[in-house]
């Protein structure tokens, strides 16, 4: 008899762990989505767009970055189906990365704007609602007459 169960025990195991890895999507169900983001008619060099599911969708919120206007995730990376609430930060033209604290001290100036008004930021009144099957292409223009954003430092 313990022949038998100690054949059984890692066929037994195998089958937890394969449960336990799932066949499938793991998680709530996503999908990609992609776009182009403008502002003042011009695409937007460089920054981030933020998808947070808004209740009752519940999930993880996800982001993008933008990179001459465009964005885009994949099934796997993107946001929650439903409906989501969206957010775009522009990089910021400093100079020096946003965490150099010598350099920000020597600036000695304020930061630039930022050419990302609060109802499409902090404050954003944005919604996309993110469906399976289709493609969800989400096009952002924000109003505004000049960037005040450039490439990532790397």
């Amino acid at each position: 008899m313990r022949h038998i169960h100690s054949m059984l025990h890692p066929a037994l195991l195998g089958w937890v762990l394969a449960a336990a890895a799932g066949c499938g999507q793991q998680g709530p169900p996503r999908a990609a989505v992609a776009g182009l983001v403008t502002v003042g008619g011009q695409p937007l060099v460089a920054g981030r767009i933020l998808f947070t599911p808004i209740a009752p969708t519940e999930g993880p919120a996800v982001s993008a970055r933008i990179q001459d206007g465009k964005y885009q995730l994949t099934k796997a990376e993107g946001p929650i189906l439903g409906q989501n609430g969206v957010q775009v930060e522009a990089d910021l033209d400093l100079g020096f990365a946003l965490d150099d604290e010598a350099a920000y001290a020597k600036r000695g100036k304020p930061l630039p704007p930022n050419p990302v008004p609060p109802e499409f930021n902090v404050k954003s009144v944005l919604v996309a609602d993110v469906k399976s099957g289709e493609k969800n292409t989400f096009n952002i223009a924000i109003p505004g007459t000049r960037q005040t954003v450039s490439r990532p430092l790397p």
